[in-house]
This record gives structure tokens, sequence and C-alpha cells, in this order.
């Protein structure tokens, strides 16, 4: 870490569950900046081809390296920023390895991280939290707050762009149409808002890099900007709930994310890299 005039600069990240989708474009993302990587590949992935798709991607990188938990938990450095997407782990259903697996828990809580930063779902942020999953991250974020008070909590909506996995009915739908479809596990994603992974990417990293830890929704700014993207991609948006929640949260910083490129534009990406590595399969 090094102290520059507009803010931290940050030379070291680890990230967590690097081969997830949001978490794949914050380490691209800090790669891009010159900041070393150490990934940490959640044996949550099921899918080896996707995975060795993205190590081409970010393998070449002389500041990457792709290392273990354990190898986390034995060999740290004093300045690093500890990066977690429980937003990934919720959007693939997988949840529970946050109570599985407690070496997360002891690597986080070690106390010398410079920065630590929780990518969480804008659910949490609901007056009721009635969902399993949603009451299983809540409680681990609670036991995590309580040893470390000054963490960056990160609230997203949905998240689209390439590498969306098909539990996002934006990537499922563009699969059905490839004829590639699975089926759809069911709506989890929020449906009030919709942000390009690249933008969203952007700002997280000029939060950590510039603001205060604390409780941060990344927004839009735009109205139905969820219902938008849906109709561009011809989904059927009756029956679904795109009522917003009230927000319980009183200690909370809007941030609305600056949109780089049109909607259209940005879901032709998604479309055209969901093209890409599918054609052979």
């Amino acid at each position: 870490m090094k102290l520059g005039e507009e803010g931290i600069v940050m030379d070291k990240v680890v990230v967590i569950g690097v081969f997830d989708f949001v978490n794949f474009h914050v380490c691209k993302a800090f790669l891009d900046k010159g900041i070393e990587v150490r990934g940490v590949q959640l044996e949550t992935e099921v899918n080896e081809d996707m995975i060795n798709e993205k190590r081409l991607e970010i393998g070449r990188n002389a500041n990457f390296s792709e290392v273990s938990l354990g190898e986390i938990s034995n060999h740290s450095s004093e300045y690093e920023t500890i990066v977690l997407s429980v937003y990934d782990l919720y959007m693939r259903h997988k949840e529970d390895f946050l109570l599985a697996d407690q070496l997360i828990s002891k690597i986080i809580n070690r106390n010398n991280w410079e920065n630590i930063v929780f990518v969480v779902p804008s659910q949490l942020l609901r007056n009721v939290i009635d969902s399993k999953a949603e009451v299983v991250i809540e409680d681990f974020l609670k036991r995590i707050i309580s040893q470390n008070k000054d963490c960056y909590i990160l609230y997203l909506p949905t998240v689209f762009g390439p590498w969306q996995p098909e539990t996002f009915m934006f990537q499922s739908s563009i699969l059905t149409e490839m004829d590639r479809g699975k089926p759809f596990k069911g709506l989890r994603e929020e449906t009030c808002d919709a942000l390009f992974v690249e933008d969203t990417v952007k700002s997280i990293i000029e939060i950590i890099e510039n603001k205060e830890p604390g409780k941060y929704l990344l927004q839009s700014g735009k109205r139905d900007q969820w219902n938008l993207c849906a109709a561009l991609l011809q989904i059927n948006e009756q029956g679904l709930n795109n009522s917003k929640a009230e927000i319980m949260e009183e200690d909370l910083t809007k941030i609305i994310v600056p949109s780089t490129v049109p909607l259209s534009a940005a879901l032709t990406r998604q479309i055209e890299h969901a093209h890409r590595i599918n054609a052979d399969k």
C-alpha cells in the first residue's frame, strides 16, 4: 500500500473466488492498474473449461498468481487488500460454502489486512431477510464485522456483461436462444436495477482507493434499468416483482456508477461473448 495525493494506492490484492463472475472482472481491473493479484479458485467451480478460458485471459500477466486458501493463510503480506465476492456465491446458489469452510473466516479475521472488501447482493438491504441464503450471508458478515469493524461492504443489484453465469435471467435467456440453456433455477437477482460489469468494477476500485470503509450501494441512477435490459433481450417480464424494497440501512452511502457504453452495446458484448465461448460446445 502507498499513500498518494488522492487516497490509497494499492499494490497487492488477494481475490477469493477469482474465477467467479464479478470477482474475475475485479481481478482484471486490478491487473490493468499494475496491481499484484493473488487469486484463489474456490472449489465451488464446476466448469473446468470456463476456468481454463479465464486463465488464458489473465494467466500471462506477470502480476497474477493463482494460489490456494492454505497458501494465503500461511504466507501473507502486511499491506494486502482482500476481496471476497459473496455476491457471486449467492448468484450461483453456493452460499453454503461460507458455512462449510471456516478457513475463509480465519483468513479474514487475521487482522493484518490493509482493506477488507465484501461484495454482496443488494437484497440484504431489505427490511425483512427471510430466505435461507440471505440469512447465511448476513450471519457470515456479522461474524466477520464483529472482529473487523472497518470493512468495505459493497451492495450490488443485477450485474451483467461477459462471463455472467446462467443463474442470471439475462444469460439464461441468451443461452436458451442458442439452444445451450439449462433449466432456470429461479430468479435470485435484483430486478429493480442493473449495472454493466466493467463500469461496476471501476467504481468498486475507486471506492476502495478513495473512500473510507463503510457500506455502499452501487446504483445506475436510472429508472427501470433492469426492465430496459430485459426488453432489449426480449425477456417477458410478466409476473416479475420489480417493486423496490424499503432499505433498512441508515449508514449507507449511495454511489451512482457512471455508464461508459449504451445498454444495447453492453448487452451486445455479453451476447457476442456467450456465442464465442459456446461456439464449439
